[in-house]
């Protein structure tokens, strides 16, 4: 009597292992493919982040005798938030806060107008105010290739912090789809930095385009036009940043040294060239910052964007990135 042949059940060991490998290899051939694509998303997507902040750079002309928003202060000429008196119900911080209502952020625009306005003052007062005990010396520090001093001093009173305008909560705090890029390797999950207080940004101004550079010790410089002799193709005015810079923060709404790029702590107007993938440790606050691959995002000044690859030389950079030297751009970017 011939006996029925058993069905064999399931794989050997051998086959399980062959069949493993061939999927290990099969993932490491479509990884880097799904990496490419992603980028290519990340890098597409903050594009047009960034253009959008050019248009309501546009925008903003448009509806303001063709002033750019003001760099940092109140748009107004001066720029001081406390003078003249007038200034003091005007929406004050970085140019940010002032093209709110053309990257459609009108509730947050309104809401710290209508304080401002309601409160008469366009920033936290403390009463009583602190008082000055003096000063014991000057201590100076090196930090990123600059030496930076300042005098010593110590503070006594002071009461109670009473915030308005961008400082007052629901403001200080909101972020904004529009600020946010992907590829950035320090942004938080949450979009907010500096213990959870600001909304931070991805996307950075060209201090040189946006104002004329100051005298040191002034809050801003005159306001700029669309008028820029060099062509407004010709000029950034907007590169990328990683939101968490080594000591400072990219914040959305405020500025000075929080949102820009071309101006050191001592106020003084740089072009030194944009990095590409620098650990947080290594990030220069004064730089604009890549976290994509082979160069950075940019827009003009006339709202289009580009990519500007690694490689291109420090000339080339620095007459993109001022806009009235007068000088004919190289063909390496």
């Amino acid at each position: 009597m011939t006996l029925p042949l058993r069905r064999r059940c399931g794989f050997t060991l051998v086959e399980l292992l062959v069949v493993i490998a061939i999927i290990a290899l099969l993932v490491g051939l479509l990884l880097p493919a799904v990496q490419k694509v992603r980028e290519a998303a990340a890098k597409a997507s903050c594009q047009n982040n960034i253009k959008q902040l050019g248009l309501a750079v546009h925008g903003h002309a448009a509806a303001n005798q063709e002033s750019w928003p003001v760099y940092f202060g109140v748009q107004s000429s001066p720029t001081y938030p406390w003078y003249p008196p007038e200034n003091r119900t005007k929406i004050y911080g970085g140019w940010f806060a002032h093209i709110l209502p053309y990257v459609e952020q009108d509730n947050v625009y309104l809401k710290t107008v209508n304080q401002i306005q309601q409160s008469g003052m366009n920033e936290p007062v403390q009463s009583p105010p602190q008082t000055y005990n003096g000063g014991s010396g000057i201590t100076c520090v090196e930090y990123n290739g600059y030496t930076y001093c300042y005098q010593d001093g110590t503070w006594g009173g002071g009461g109670t912090w009473v915030p308005n305008g961008i400082w007052i909560d629901g403001i200080h705090d909101a972020t904004y789809k529009v600020l946010q890029c992907k590829s950035d390797p320090s942004a938080t999950t949450n979009g907010l930095l500096d213990d959870r207080y600001w909304g931070g940004t991805n996307y950075v101004a060209n201090y040189n385009c946006f104002a004329k550079q100051p005298e040191y010790g002034t809050w801003s410089g005159p306001m700029q036009t669309l008028h820029i002799t060099d062509g407004t193709s010709n000029t950034i005015a907007f590169g990328e940043a990683y939101q968490n810079c080594d000591r400072l923060s990219r914040i959305a709404l405020y500025s000075w040294y929080y949102h820009n790029f071309g101006l050191n702590w001592y106020q003084q107007a740089n072009t030194d060239m944009f990095q590409t993938h620098p650990a947080t440790a290594d990030c220069m606050n004064w730089r604009a910052q890549s976290g994509h691959t082979g160069g950075m995002n940019v827009c003009m000044a006339d709202g289009s964007t580009r990519f500007i690859r690694t490689g291109v030389s420090q000339e080339t950079w620095t007459r993109l990135m001022l806009p009235n030297d007068g000088l004919t751009i190289g063909g390496d970017w």
